[in-house]
């Protein structure tokens, strides 16, 4: 089982935290950005229902040793997400990937948040955390620089 941060994880007005069921709508809201469903991989069905079961279905991912979904909060609002898949304990490495909500991008939201996670995945996991970005998203690119992860294209 993938153990959570504890403390939550967090940079100045920035707290990373589990997803609760009442932060469905903003994940609804973030499937719908033409940005996220471009560069990142969303559900077909993007509907309230499927966010509701999106989250709920954390503990279990964990528990299977799948993922680790982190949502990014900014003064008590939900403003993006960071999170950890594809984890290869035997090669010591989990993916990292993030998303911000249009609004909140080019702010250093993503960067904090991926900085954060890198760190504790490495200290308190024993893995790298690397991130695949598409070398047309300079932005994701640049993220992944800053936040000490490898970056692959």
């Amino acid at each position: 089982m993938i153990a959570l941060p504890d403390p939550p994880l967090g940079s100045g007005d920035l707290l990373l935290r589990l997803w609760r069921v009442e932060d469905a709508p903003a994940l609804v809201a973030a499937w719908a950005d033409p940005e996220i469903q471009r560069w990142t991989g969303v559900p077909e069905v993007r509907d309230l229902a499927a966010a509701e079961g999106w989250i709920t279905g954390d503990e279990e991912r964990r528990a299977r040793d799948l993922s680790l979904d982190l949502v990014v909060v900014r003064t008590g609002k939900v403003v993006g997400e960071v999170g950890l898949s594809a984890i290869d304990r035997s090669a010591g490495t989990a993916e990292i990937g993030w998303w911000t909500a249009a609004e909140h991008r080019r702010q250093g939201i993503a960067t904090a948040a991926a900085t954060l996670l890198v760190a504790w995945t490495r200290e308190h996991l024993g893995l790298t955390a690397v991130a695949r970005c598409d070398a047309a998203n300079p932005g994701s690119v640049a993220v992944a620089e800053r936040a000490a992860a490898m970056v692959l294209l």
